[in-house]
């Protein structure tokens, strides 16, 4: 039960977090054979499944590399169609191409015949055409077993038939994990609504290159482990192409791994730790940041702006596997920027009184305390007011309680939120444009969340229109990677690359005025490098 209770306690964050933020033929997907996985394997990473080597000589000089390091599908595409790109053309190998009856013509005037399986074997492997013209010298000679060969020219017979899980001629299938049952109720219909009604509208207009959008919806458990189980069973057996906006509070990490292992793109995901969710992973493409992001935000304007890097900072943390680790990472990038001295301060049961260690902290003159998680922050001001301690509470937004404005006198423009968004993101067209589709949406205090997803399925339509009509899940990973200053009209811009998965990297700052029971802008928005 207290498991249970802490799951939804954590949704419970999510969602008042992102209110307080508010400032022709359709073909199933090919099966493979053990041979032709086998063969897909080698095309797409120029390896033996069963440990046999594969190597490939390069040049007139005859460059010895392993077969891994220039796998066929690096060059020609997992698709087969090749790309010219670096001065090099990779010529087009799915097999309809191979095997014309009229042989082929190529744009510097070399031609031949028809292929068949010993031909392309030749050409494989001595880098000769049909007519024993020889190849460009930037196609490899590969040098393999039998077996390997077979399976792959196997998978290339399959090859022009392939299509990612999800994917038909006709329908992208989308899946998302959202809450809809228990106390949560309201946020999971407001955001299937929100999701069903954008993706109608979308199908309307002829879908994303002739394909319609189809949209999955997983009930989410409030059980922790039903959670996990849940979202790695949507994930690798309900044949879905990418997921969209699901609701991941307190499953990040099992959410990623599963993804990892299914290869599976996840857009926007809702939660408030992105960290949790290993920034570095690549099918994952947050939106916004989470509480460590923020975290940095309030530590750089208290270092720069504030002047308090060389007092005592106290990181008031979850006394929890993963409060630990958000607490030692941020103790980690403070000592990078010269913070002088980090107390690490672990949450007490709520209601506890931490007068012992206000009294304590007051005694090193510390001069912040930053928030890291859902924290009794009255408890901690009040003790702190009884000390005569008044340090300043940087706070990210979403961790705020609605009654922050009551805190004692003392701390009266000494509590700083920062959020991921706010008013000036917000473009009147764009929120029109939401609004026609959140109508329906019965929950409108969580109006927020539903623009979180909403700007989630923007990003996705717009990877997937980049894409092209030649659709793959690592297409659409690679296209978002591309993605820079992409404009949602209701969030900051987003901005990705190989080793960036979090799109909007900054926040806003505003300060606490406990007289007039409100809150005030410190400045513009604050980009992280």
């Amino acid at each position: 039960m207290e498991r249970a209770a802490r799951a939804t306690r954590r949704f419970n964050v999510i969602a008042s977090a992102f209110c307080a933020a508010a400032w022709t033929c359709a073909a199933a997907p090919l099966q493979l054979t053990a041979q032709e996985q086998a063969g897909q394997h080698i095309f797409m990473h120029g390896e033996s499944p069963s440990g046999a080597r594969i190597g490939a000589r390069m040049g007139v000089a005859g460059l010895e590399l392993s077969g891994a390091s220039i796998a066929c599908g690096n060059c020609h595409g997992e698709d087969g169609r090749g790309r010219a790109e670096g001065g090099v053309d990779p010529h087009n190998i799915r097999w309809s191409e191979l095997i014309k009856p009229y042989g082929h013509r190529h744009p510097n005037g070399r031609s031949h015949g028809v292929f068949d399986d010993n031909l392309v074997r030749r050409a494989v492997t001595q880098g000769v055409d049909p007519d024993g013209n020889r190849l460009d010298g930037a196609m490899p000679r590969y040098a393999m077993s039998p077996t390997d060969f077979s399976s792959l020219v196997a998978y290339l017979k399959k090859l022009e038939g392939m299509l990612d899980p999800g994917l038909t001629a006709d329908t992208i299938r989308v899946g998302t994990l959202l809450p809809l049952t228990g106390r949560l109720k309201a946020l999971g219909d407001s955001l299937r609504a929100m999701l069903t009604s954008y993706f109608a509208a979308l199908n309307e207009r002829g879908g994303i290159h002739g394909r319609r959008l189809e949209l999955v919806v997983e009930p989410l458990p409030a059980e922790p482990r039903d959670a996990q189980a849940r979202a790695k069973a949507l994930i690798a057996g309900a044949d879905i192409f990418a997921l969209l906006a699901p609701v991941s509070a307190g499953i990040e990490v099992e959410l990623a791994d599963a993804a990892t292992a299914a290869q599976v793109p996840v857009i926007g995901p809702l939660t408030l730790f992105p960290e949790d969710a290993r920034a570095s992973n690549a099918y994952v493409f947050h939106l916004l940041p989470g509480i460590a992001e923020l975290a940095q935000v309030l530590v750089r304007h208290a270092a720069q702006e504030l002047a308090l890097a060389q007092r005592p900072i106290a990181l008031w943390h979850p006394d929890s596997p993963g409060g630990r680790a958000t607490a030692r990472a941020i103790e980690a990038t403070l000592e990078k920027e010269g913070w002088r001295t980090i107390v690490l301060l672990p949450f007490k049961a709520r209601g506890a009184s931490y007068d012992e260690q206000a009294a304590a902290l007051k005694a090193r003159d510390t001069a912040a305390v930053l928030v890291l998680g859902s924290g009794d922050i009255a408890a901690l001001a009040a003790s702190a007011a009884r000390a005569g301690w008044a340090p300043y509470l940087l706070i990210p937004g979403a961790l705020a309680p609605r009654d922050i404005v009551e805190l004692p006198v003392a701390f009266h423009d000494r509590v700083i939120l920062a959020y991921p968004s706010g008013p000036a993101d917000q473009r009147v067209e764009a929120l029109r444009e939401y609004a026609t589709f959140a109508k329906d949406a019965p929950s409108r205090p969580n109006q927020p969340v539903q623009i979180a997803a909403y700007t989630a399925g923007m990003l996705l339509v717009e990877g997937l229109k980049r894409s092209g009509r030649d659709l793959s899940r690592r297409k659409l990973i690679a296209t978002l990677e591309t993605v820079q200053g992409f404009e949602t009209g209701l969030i900051p811009q987003v901005s990705y690359n190989a080793d960036r998965r979090i799109g909007a990297m900054g926040g806003y700052l505003l300060a606490v005025d406990l007289e007039r029971k409100g809150l005030r802008a410190l400045g513009g928005y604050v980009r992280l490098p």
